[in-house]
């Protein structure tokens, strides 16, 4: 009977430790969910949209007029659950964000011309920021054989 009630304390010892690299491993993962959502100009939106990127302190400025917007955000949360609304990113975009939070706004323009602007928020405990960390401006190539030239 002893080597019984040995064998059942490993065993039950082995399932605990196993119980609890789990839970420890399920409080160190992360969840990232990511929206996307496309504005056509001239709608309410794409104001918005403009209105915002217009708003944020040191941010490049845009260089053309809105064509299709497309945004999308990125949210990533360690040890728990994140939530998307069911509609995208929220328009007007938002006005805070959580740490690491990121917002991509590009707006492309028939012909190919394309300008992308990223986002990410830094900061927390009340206070923070939306800060541009990429910028990109493309236009099409009309010559190959000069491809810097318009």
């Amino acid at each position: 009977m002893s080597v019984n009630r040995t064998l059942f304390l490993a065993l039950s010892m082995a399932l605990g430790s196993l119980s609890s690299s789990a839970v420890a491993a399920a409080s160190q993962s992360t969840t990232t969910v990511q929206t996307t959502k496309v504005y056509r100009a001239n709608t309410p939106e794409a104001s918005a949209i403009q209105k915002w990127l217009d708003s944020v302190p040191n941010a490049d400025r845009r260089t053309m007029d809105l064509g299709k917007i497309t945004i999308r955000s990125s949210k990533t949360s360690k040890g728990g659950m994140v939530t998307a609304a069911n509609d995208g990113p929220p328009v007007p975009l938002p006005a805070s964000g959580s740490p690491g939070e990121k917002i991509t706004i590009t707006n492309e323009l028939p012909g190919g011309y394309v300008e992308t602007w990223t986002f990410e928020w830094v900061g927390g405990g009340g206070g923070g920021e939306w800060r541009q960390t990429d910028y990109e401006s493309h236009a099409p190539v009309v010559n190959p054989e000069k491809p810097n030239e318009l």
